[in-house]
């Protein structure tokens, strides 16, 4: 069975899956979109002064990449 849970369990420490947290970006540039709850719920109003920017700003490169590379034309045809 395969489990949808980003946390794989462990007794000794955390574990996170890297194919759910990928699977969660890739799905975020489909119709989806990628936010931040520390801005939504209004714990922070910008991000400036987040330790967590780096990150979130690597996420959005990641994303923007995974459109660039998987939306390129490989073959192009006419009806003429």
């Amino acid at each position: 069975m395969i489990s949808d849970k980003i946390m794989i369990g462990s007794e000794d420490k955390e574990v996170f899956d890297k194919k759910q947290i990928a699977l969660a970006i890739r799905n975020s540039t489909f119709d989806d979109e990628l936010s931040c709850s520390l801005l939504e719920e209004e714990i922070l109003n910008k991000c400036e002064c987040c330790s967590l920017k780096y990150i979130c700003d690597g996420i959005d490169k990641v994303a923007e990449d995974y459109i660039n590379k998987t939306t390129q034309v490989v073959n192009s045809f006419s009806f003429d």
